[in-house]
């Protein structure tokens, strides 16, 4: 399965001939052996514990264990940096992959997928480094808290206190404050398209940093690249064409997610959650929107594509053909997962050098 939000019990083997024909048929090839490595190993796996006596953990175990196979090869970086930095009452684990020995570098600061509820360093580590070595730029992964233990806003807090910190203290860490961008998939996207709003729109709000602090980061944000993300849609067509057990987003797994990370259900129409409905007229950073075809939430990065280009936005647009969610992890098999992190490198490259 290439799924963000694994179910706590193993499902019973199913292979692709079990995938719906509208889906099956409109599968890459390579995107269709995927799946079948995949569904394979899932079937291998299949029979284990039923009832682990912490769900919650044995759900991120499985996840990291069928990511490892993913991040394996990759480039080589000239160096990577393991910190923490303070943000919204926490130490946050961030992670540094430099590209070249060069004492300063601009940064990508990526935010992970996984449902707000798995994922870590670890889990997309190889999509980190091949960005950082297309884009020249350091990336910096964000190992923001998850829920069910932190609830909304809390890992958004952290994620734009961690820019806060770069835009501001850059330099101590090799980092050009200047010259920031931000980059994520599934969850990953929500969090960086919100970190924007939440910079430029309520710079006050954010625990233990300075207005002004969070003003400057604002304006240090040269890019964002967003990936198959949410970004408000209650319903539409991909939703109710798409997503099942091949690749984990089916509804059920969809509205697990909402009730985990939510505590009150207004935040979810708000305009840090439903960014296609925010003020997208104030400027932004210029955008890469990424969609994949085959995925419940292709008409979310559609969507947003078309309310920032209302708005008067620099955005560029991308629905990749044949593809599902999750496809930027694939990249040993897939060519579409290396293609797009090379473009949106070049996204982030060609905004750098224009200041």
């Amino acid at each position: 399965m290439t799924h963000e939000t694994p179910t706590h019990r193993a499902p019973a083997p199913r292979g692709i001939d079990d995938v719906p024909g509208h889906v099956r048929e409109r599968l890459t090839p390579q995107m269709r052996r995927v799946v079948i490595h995949q569904l394979t190993r899932a079937a291998a796996e299949a029979g284990g514990e039923d009832d682990p006596a912490d769900p919650i953990a044995a759900m991120r175990a499985e996840y990291r264990d069928e990511r490892r196979f993913w991040n394996d090869g990759g480039p080589r970086m000239a160096a990577t940096d393991e910190l923490r930095i303070r943000a919204a009452g926490t130490d946050v684990p961030i992670r540094i992959h430099r590209p070249t020995s060069a004492a300063e570098l601009p940064a990508v600061v990526y935010f992970h997928g996984g449902g707000f509820t798995v994922g870590d360093l670890d889990t997309h580590d190889r999509i980190m480094r091949v960005l950082a070595d297309r884009s020249g730029a350091a990336v910096v992964g964000v190992d923001y808290s998850l829920s069910p233990e932190a609830r909304f806003p809390q890992a958004l807090h952290e994620c734009a206190g961690v820019v806060t910190e770069l835009a501001v203290h850059g330099r101590r860490h090799g980092i050009d404050p200047a010259r920031l961008a931000m980059a994520g998939d599934s969850a990953g996207a929500m969090l960086s398209m919100a970190t924007a709003l939440l910079l430029r729109d309520r710079p006050g709000t954010l625990p233990g940093i300075d207005e002004q602090a969070a003003v400057t980061a604002g304006g240090a944000l040269r890019a964002m690249l967003l990936y198959y993300g949410g970004h408000g849609l209650r319903d539409s067509v991909t939703s109710r064409q798409y997503g099942g057990f091949w690749d984990g987003m089916a509804p059920q797994d969809l509205q697990g997610f909402q009730s985990t990370v939510f505590d009150d259900p207004a935040d979810r129409g708000g305009p840090l959650v439903d960014h296609i409905s925010a003020d997208l007229e104030a400027p932004l950073p210029p955008a890469y929107v990424v969609g994949a075809e085959l995925d419940p939430l292709a008409d979310d990065a559609r969507a947003l594509a078309a309310a920032l280009r209302r708005g008067g936005q620099e955005v560029r647009f991308r629905m990749v053909p044949g593809v599902l969610h999750s496809f930027l992890h694939f990249g040993r098999m897939l060519d579409e997962a290396n293609e797009e992190l090379a473009c949106g490198a070049e996204f982030v490259r060609a905004r750098f050098l224009a200041d």
